[in-house]
């Protein structure tokens, strides 16, 4: 005859259930190292993502009120990775020796070398350099832009230096001869005569500046811009001969009507802020529109841009014309 459970029986059994229905404790740091890895779009774990993942990581968990070091976060970071603990902390800790080596001897002998070994390493997202040697590189380029440019762009096809920070003088960037595509930061008075070297240029994408364009005009090869423009800079573009791809950001308040003057171009993608659609707005974009070979790219949160009296259709936040 089977013996009935006792209540003591009972309540240790369900006690056990209870505790085995549990969820599994979720470590915080390795939650902080997941939700960082998230942010970083599953990209290959190059050195320059290791650097930077575990820098976010750091500062994660610093926000979060979690006490962590570098010994704590390097099996975190490297499970998340998928990389060795060892390799992850080799590498991660040769560039916070080259970042300190490079700061040590900044206006010093010996800078210039410690530069080009800091900028060995490329970027994320395409970026020639890694993004904190990008930026030490911008500090340097008052002081040895020449130097720079021949020991780092000489022969170069390719550079990207949107993440480097505002370069103050661009001396020294004749260097970059070969380059047919280029992104970088100036400051609002950066001179962009020496760019006028590069007359393999076919695209360039220029940030912090809104007029001073005048001397792209001697870059023979130059198809594709993508700026930002007030009314002095939108006039300037009239003078780019080959300009056939235009990518515009103006504020608000800045006339579009000059773009008329860019007969050549084939392709205008245009942020001009939550203007009203005035009669001289939605005359220029007609009379853009009225090249059939010409596509118009509109942004749609814009508003002005729906309520364009021509025929339209909408793709994933923009409004197309033609």
């Amino acid at each position: 005859m089977a013996t009935k459970p006792t209540t003591g029986t009972k309540k240790a059994a369900k006690k056990a259930a209870k505790k085995a229905a549990k969820k599994p404790k979720v470590d915080p740091l390795l939650e902080v190292a997941w939700d960082v890895y998230c942010a970083f779009d599953a990209e290959d774990a190059t050195p320059a993502v290791q650097y930077e993942f575990v820098d976010g990581v750091l500062a994660t968990a610093a926000d979060r009120g979690i006490a962590v070091d570098l010994d704590a976060a390097l099996p975190c970071c490297a499970q998340v990775l998928g990389v060795e603990p060892g390799e992850l902390r080799a590498t991660y800790e040769g560039h916070v020796r080259q970042m300190a080596a490079a700061r040590r001897v900044s206006g010093q002998a010996g800078e210039l070398d410690a530069l080009v070994d800091l900028c060995a390493t490329e970027g994320r997202f395409g970026d020639t350099f890694q993004e904190g040697a990008a930026r030490a590189l911008a500090d340097a380029w008052p002081r040895l832009g020449a130097a720079l440019g021949q020991r780092l762009f000489a022969g170069r096809k390719d550079l990207r230096l949107g993440r480097a920070g505002p370069f103050a003088t661009l001396a020294g960037f004749e260097a970059a001869r070969d380059v047919r595509w280029l992104e970088l930061v100036v400051s609002p008075d950066c001179d962009l005569a020496p760019l006028a070297a590069l007359t393999r240029l076919q695209t360039l994408c220029l940030s912090g500046k809104l007029a001073g364009y005048g001397a792209l005009a001697r870059l023979p090869k130059l198809t594709t811009l993508e700026i930002e423009a007030d009314a002095a800079g939108l006039a300037e573009l009239a003078s780019l001969p080959t300009l056939r791809v235009l990518k515009l950001l103006v504020a608000e308040d800045v006339p579009i009507a000059g773009l008329l003057d860019l007969k050549q171009l084939n392709y205008l993608k245009l942020l001009a802020g939550s203007r009203p659609l005035d009669d001289v707005t939605a005359a220029t974009i007609a009379a853009l529109a009225r090249k059939k070979s010409r596509k118009l790219l509109l942004a749609e949160h814009e508003g002005w841009p729906l309520q364009l009296a021509l025929t339209k259709r909408t793709t994933p936040g923009y409004v197309e014309i033609n």
